[in-house]
């Protein structure tokens, strides 16, 4: 009984660092593909230069790798730092234009950007976390509103909200649905995506329900404190 206790205890120990290690893995794995070319034609050209001993040293393949994400890390800072400049601000928009005429091209970028441009953090006031009616009337799941437009024969308000799956956020649900048909709570992005992820263990203590502006109603509704 004591064995298989600890044994409980260590896994959940382990699981969240495993967790954590899963994903900085993926991404450093991504970092380092983008920079490998880099990282190869660097060894490439310094490595015959050097005696063998070194060159083993400081081109095998975990150097190799190390490098390759670095380098990636350090063009992301300067493409960013760049980007903030009205230089770079003039050179990203020429670029763009340049997008415009290809077609097919534009519209993935274009899609791209306004989803990356969704998920940003809000420098003013925005509430985007949602519950809405799904998979049905007796059932609410988290939603995030990427879009409002309006419905041309009525004028009526509607709302693009995409719906995450637990606990992988990375798909979902696009369900279109008319504006007052959600509920804005007093959620922020993280602590929504933060219940997303962990399959709801992880959340506030309580969810209050919010007018469309923002503001919670006099008798606003508050949902069961969470477990």
């Amino acid at each position: 009984m004591h064995i298989q206790q600890n044994l409980l205890a260590g896994l959940l120990t382990i699981l969240p660092l495993a967790a954590v290690w899963f994903v900085l893995k993926i991404v450093v794995d991504v970092l380092a593909d983008i920079g490998r070319p880099v990282a190869d034609w660097l060894a490439g050209t310094v490595k015959p230069m050097l005696p063998d001993p070194i060159a083993g040293l400081f081109f095998n393949e975990t150097t190799l790798y190390v490098t390759a994400a670095a380098f990636t890390l350090v063009l992301l800072y300067v493409v960013g730092m760049v980007a903030k400049r009205v230089v770079g601000q003039r050179m990203l928009d020429s670029f763009e234009s340049l997008i415009q005429r290809v077609p097919f091209v534009h519209m993935i970028y274009n899609s791209t950007k306004k989803v990356v441009a969704a998920f940003k953090p809000q420098t003013e006031r925005v509430q985007r976390v949602v519950l809405v009616d799904f998979p049905h009337a007796e059932m609410r799941a988290i939603g995030f509103v990427m879009n409002t437009f309006k419905e041309e024969s009525t004028g009526r308000d509607l709302v693009a909200v995409f719906v995450p799956t637990a606990p992988n956020p990375t798909s979902g649900y696009l369900e279109i649905l008319p504006a007052d048909k959600t509920i804005f709570v007093d959620m922020t992005f993280d602590q929504a995506m933060a219940m997303v992820v962990s399959g709801g263990a992880i959340g506030p203590e309580k969810l209050t329900y919010l007018h469309r502006d923002g503001v919670a109603p006099p008798n606003a509704p508050v949902a069961a404190t969470a477990q």
